[in-house]
């Protein structure tokens, strides 16, 4: 099915863009609610800022001003929403944003009533059942989209399930035991009951239908995971298990019990054979607070880890930028580690091109992963995949006209990347 990709007034595409404007993408990695969740949650035009709030945050807009529980009027919103984005219009995520309110809703008009008409026509969109298919499938090319929305009840027509896995082993509270039990039906006593109920949480997911297992660690600690004894690790879980449950466990206290934990995940995917997607690299500002401790993110510190489980297929996600040059080396060297493009375009179309340069020369094409969206919203993967396909075709192009490839080779490579490595991986039935 075609889709419209080419931008306004650009220059004729190569005969390789053209070829990877056809094909047919796999994305590995979303936030993308159910239908239903979207709906429930009236998501308008406020409701699509997603990257673009963290600029508007680090451009100096008070947090949470343009949310849905804000008390600001839709008119006031709009008006807050467009001091902010005058101050961040040269960003990247900003101009994502605008090519998706252009292409999918015709917006033109940045004023007040502007915004206000798009409001309308974005809440149309979300109460449209056709929009999602409408989005994904005809106006992006994408056949699957990889998703984390925190359910494995999904429409399996256009997605697949990834699962959080940071609350079976951040544990703080007896409460955090008790989701998990809830979770499984199982009775927890001892920390081996723990650990029973850990790996019967990942088979009901499987059965459920989860592809891959997310751990997002690197937003609230470190990447770097020791590895403690059984005993070690028990002896946190009954402290834990004694305490009032209204007294959290401090993670300096915890971190025993959570690297142990980080392990016993990594065994259970390995037996129900699922991909490890690893937060690396930069994080969202609007997500994180006002945190943002980077160096949480060291892909180096993962070392370890990949060392420790040959078995394993690790998936890194966003290129570890701003460690992207170590985490070059890791993929190149680790034959269970895959590289993964996912929201790196949006964040510096410049540093993905380099990335890719320099990744086409280091690592095996069939461990590169070329496409996650990492939005909440379609309307926001919709531009970042338009601008995915331009990026890598740019690319292609120069190593061709450098002569380190062919145009079959470079048209070969983009196959790979946007759909063929992510299908046998995540052994997808498309």
């Amino acid at each position: 099915m075609s889709h419209p990709l080419l931008l306004e007034g650009a220059a004729p595409v190569s005969s390789i863009h053209e070829e990877i404007n056809k094909i047919r993408i796999i994305d590995g990695h979303e936030h993308i609610d159910p239908m239903e969740i979207r709906k429930k949650n009236k998501v308008d035009f406020f409701g699509l800022l997603h990257y673009l709030e963290s600029d508007l945050i680090t451009a100096g807009m008070k947090r949470g001003m343009l949310n849905v529980n804000s008390p600001l009027t839709a008119e006031e919103k709009a008006e807050q929403f467009l001091l902010y984005y005058h101050k961040t219009q040269n960003t990247t995520y900003a101009r994502l944003l605008k090519t998706a309110v252009h292409d999918l809703f015709g917006m033109d008009d940045w004023s007040v009533n502007g915004i206000l008409a798009l409001n309308e026509k974005v809440l149309a969109a979300t109460n449209d059942e056709t929009w999602y298919r409408k989005v994904l499938n005809e106006k992006s090319g994408i056949d699957l989209a990889i998703t984390l929305p925190f359910t494995t009840n999904v429409d399996f027509s256009l997605f697949r399930p990834v699962m959080f896995l940071d609350f079976a082993f951040k544990l703080r509270t007896i409460k955090d035991v008790q989701v998990i039990e809830r979770q499984t039906g199982k009775h927890v006593q001892t920390f081996q009951d723990y650990l029973h109920a850990v790996d019967a949480l990942l088979n009901k997911f499987v059965k459920e239908g989860m592809v891959a297992v997310k751990l997002g660690h690197a937003y609230w600690r470190t990447l770097k995971t020791l590895k403690p004894t059984f005993h070690e690790a028990e002896r946190c879980f009954n402290n834990l298990l004694s305490s009032i449950i209204d007294e959290p466990m401090s993670q300096k206290e915890s971190v025993v019990l959570q690297d142990y934990l980080i392990h016993h995940v990594i065994q259970c995917s390995i037996n129900y054979e699922l991909p490890i997607q690893i937060h690396t690299g930069h994080h969202e500002t609007s997500v994180s607070g006002n945190g943002n401790i980077i160096t949480n993110s060291k892909v180096t510190d993962l070392i370890p880890l990949l060392a420790a489980y040959p078995e394993a297929n690790f998936v890194l996600l966003h290129c570890g930028l701003p460690y992207h040059q170590e985490y070059l080396s890791i993929v190149k060297n680790y034959p269970n580690v895959y590289a993964d493009f996912t929201w790196v375009y949006a964040i510096s179309p410049t540093i993905a091109k380099q990335i890719l340069h320099q990744m086409i020369e280091m690592v095996p094409q069939n461990k590169i992963f070329g496409f996650g969206g990492d939005y909440n919203f379609v309307e926001g993967t919709y531009a970042h995949q338009k601008l995915a396909r331009k990026i890598v075709g740019d690319v292609l192009v120069e190593k061709v006209q450098d002569q380190l490839l062919t145009e079959k080779e470079a048209v070969e490579f983009a196959r790979r990347i946007f759909r063929e490595n992510l299908i046998e991986l995540y052994k997808l039935k498309v």
